[in-house]
């Protein structure tokens, strides 16, 4: 299974995390695989990629947080403290000078990449259940968990807001706007939330989520929303209507799990427990795993 997949912040390369340890990067507009990154223990969850494209950070089921050289595929760092598997990793602050993570532990930690201590600089335990997924913007963390809730963490202010869903969420992400929330749980629920006031705008219906992650996210211009499916479906839903206009059988028969949507352009990256990830332009898709 290719569990995540990522495209860098223009949009030029992805990145696939994988069930066999790996994780690896690609032009997916060749279909040309250009590294393999070798090192976690188990499988790898998440995969982020710093704005000046040198270093990736990753989070596995080892526990483990790594910092990675793009170039040389070698690892940076090493980031010690999570008790259990990392679901997700994300850069922050200045020059991407902090990474983080979070992990089935309940915690939301940080590490500062500058600095040669492996221990983390502020770790949050502020969830009930494991923690699935994180959005970072300038000085807000906003984390979704199994138990419900999406909380975000003002860092500036020192200040907790949480959102209670009432089903446990697996995937949360911003409108380029920065004015929504959309999150992803399990029970086939995806939802649209207002940032400030925490009221839900929207739901969408149709897909199947009932047991496994899936990814969801907004198109580029906020138009519509997108999600991955149990059934091997994509669906596309218009943003305020709230009602499918697409479906692509993107891998049939095998669950819809990684999904990505181009920071610039129409395409997506899709990723499936079928052991594929493809690229998807307007006209259909390109398998390049």
């Amino acid at each position: 299974p290719v569990l995540a997949v990522r495209f860098n912040r223009s949009g030029a390369y992805c990145l696939t995390c994988g069930k066999d340890r790996t994780f690896r990067l690609w032009n997916p507009y060749k279909g040309l695989l250009v590294k393999t990154y070798t090192g976690h223990a188990h499988e790898v969850r998440d995969v982020a990629c710093a704005a000046d494209n040198s270093r990736l950070a990753t989070g596995g089921g080892d526990k483990q947080v790594f910092l990675w050289d793009v170039a040389s595929g070698q690892k940076i760092r090493r980031f010690r403290g999570h008790e259990s598997a990392v679901n997700a990793v994300q850069f922050a602050g200045e020059g991407d000078s902090v990474v983080v993570s979070a992990g089935y532990d309940r915690a939301v930690k940080m590490w500062d990449v500058r600095s040669n201590s492996i221990d983390p600089i502020q770790s949050v335990v502020a969830w009930k259940d494991s923690v699935t997924s994180l959005v970072v913007t300038e000085h807000r963390i906003t984390a979704g968990s199994v138990d419900g809730t999406v909380r975000t963490l003002d860092v500036r202010a020192g200040r907790m807001l949480s959102d209670t869903l009432g089903h446990p969420v697996l995937c949360v992400r911003q409108s380029h706007d920065g004015q929504c929330l959309l999150a992803g749980m399990l029970g086939s629920r995806l939802a649209l939330i207002d940032r400030a006031s925490g009221e839900v705008l929207a739901e969408y219906k149709g897909h199947s989520n009932e047991v496994a992650k899936v990814d969801s996210c907004l198109t580029y211009g906020d138009a519509h929303v997108v999600s991955g499916s149990e059934d091997g479906q994509v669906y596309f839903w218009e943003l305020i209507e709230s009602t499918v206009e697409a479906k692509v059988d993107a891998h049939p028969g095998a669950v819809v799990c990684g999904l990505d949507y181009h920071p610039k352009k129409e395409m997506m990256v899709t990723s499936s427990t079928d052991g594929t990830a493809k690229l998807w332009v307007p006209s259909g898709g390109r398998a390049f795993e």
